[in-house]
């Protein structure tokens, strides 16, 4: 017999609560029981869902995380809320999220910050913090975020939970409150990869496949370059040690690989196509750009600095990115790096320092994928200093099903 309780539960006082201490979600939804027992009359064992809050939800006040929006209550779904309604997904509420996406802490949201399931006084990572605590604290099984330059795998791999980017374009994002068009990806968050791997099926992403033997490549710019290993040497140091044991002991073939070509381009370009796009779409509010957090006004303002040569010629470089990971993936089946080159800070380390070092700390392993518009997935392998730090696996363009495969059979450390 098909029941409500999995959506009654989320509106238990002690869920309730419990989310006023994570502050995962900002806007709950008033009538989701309701649509929960219209699922029921039809046979339907209903799932409770948590949304993005840049995600526009019909009826239910999507913010943005910035003062601009505090009030905006869309008049249509997006196209995976459409999506999902249609799949037995009840939303219950909307999650916290750093102001338009546009950062890798959750901190800067109207709403105040997300703090970590794991310690409280940590950051859960961003932007799509709230989806990732959400699940982490187990108040709804899975969960929807979007991912531009990690937003999925970083929150992921800080809250100790899969985060999934499939690859770049297979779900409709119009709905979605843009920050760069030519990475916004839609994705998803779950403690357990069966539920990821459901939810990807109705969404025509993965299928069952046979995988006896992994092909590992180690791509060796998964170091964190010096200048970055100053904010906390000693702790990125072990968080790649910890990853290196993790791999020697998985049994499967594995090689450090060079890709001189993601070397030279990546992480010089990425930041052009990222800001430059962000600052086209808030243009048109620049006489409110004193309204944004400090932090998100500082990079549209960087956005500013490239010139239209600087754009195309990033783009051109992401076509030269792609080819080289598709020779690099007919050797082997994945690529493996850390998520994260280190656990969560607390939200007292980052406050007001969203876009220095931090971001480009946080976000280093994760924008390559961004940029070869390749599946992704965060998995929860890792634990340093007794917090969760995930491994990012790394598929070939429209492989998703064989990189979801190949995350079902590694270790984890939930």
């Amino acid at each position: 017999m098909v029941s409500i309780s999995s959506i009654e539960k989320v509106f238990s006082k002690d869920i309730q609560e419990l989310n006023k201490k994570v502050n995962a979600f900002v806007t709950f939804n008033e009538n989701a029981i309701n649509e929960a027992e219209e699922m029921t009359k039809n046979g339907i064992e209903p799932i409770p869902v948590g949304i993005k809050d840049i995600i526009f939800t019909k009826g239910i006040r999507t913010t943005m995380g910035s003062k601009i929006y505090q009030d905006f209550i869309p008049k249509q779904d997006a196209f995976i809320v459409k999506k999902i309604k249609k799949l037995g997904y009840v939303i219950v509420g909307k999650t916290n999220t750093h102001e338009f996406a546009s950062g890798i802490t959750t901190t800067s949201t109207i709403f105040g910050p997300t703090k970590n399931p794991h310690d409280y006084s940590r950051i859960a990572g961003g932007s799509s913090g709230g989806s990732a605590a959400a699940v982490a604290a187990s108040i709804v099984p899975i969960s929807i975020g979007t991912d531009t330059a990690g937003s999925i795998r970083v929150p992921a791999s800080l809250c100790g939970v899969y985060g999934f980017k499939p690859t770049y374009g297979k779900i409709n994002v119009n709905g979605v409150f843009p920050l760069a068009k030519s990475f916004d990806t839609l994705g998803f968050f779950s403690k357990d990869i069966n539920q990821i791997m459901n939810i990807s099926i109705k969404f025509g992403l993965y299928k069952n496949i046979d995988i006896k033997k992994i092909r590992i490549g180690i791509p060796k710019w998964y170091k964190v370059p010096e200048e970055l290993r100053n904010y906390n040497s000693e702790l990125i140091e072990r968080v790649e040690n910890k990853f290196l044991d993790y791999i020697a002991k998985l049994g499967y073939d594995y090689s450090f690989i060079d890709m001189p070509i993601a070397q030279k381009y990546v992480w010089k370009y990425f930041p052009v196509i990222r800001y430059s796009e962000a600052t086209s779409v808030h243009i048109v509010n620049k006489d409110k750009w004193d309204q944004y957090f400090p932090d998100v006004r500082r990079l549209l303002e960087k956005g500013l600095e490239y010139r239209a040569t600087d754009y195309l010629e990033a783009l051109n470089h992401k076509r030269e990115v792609k080819q080289e990971l598709k020779k690099i993936l007919k050797k082997f089946d994945v690529l493996l790096t850390p998520t994260t080159p280190l656990p969560a800070p607390t939200i007292d380390e980052v406050l007001g320092k969203e876009d220095g070092i931090i971001r480009t700390l946080l976000t280093h392993e994760t924008v390559y994928s961004a940029y070869a518009e390749a599946p992704t997935i965060s998995i929860p392998a890792l634990k340093v200093e007794n917090l969760p730090v995930g491994i990012q696996l790394i598929g070939n363009y429209n492989e998703d099903s064989k990189l979801l495969t190949i995350a079902s059979m590694l270790p984890i450390s939930l």
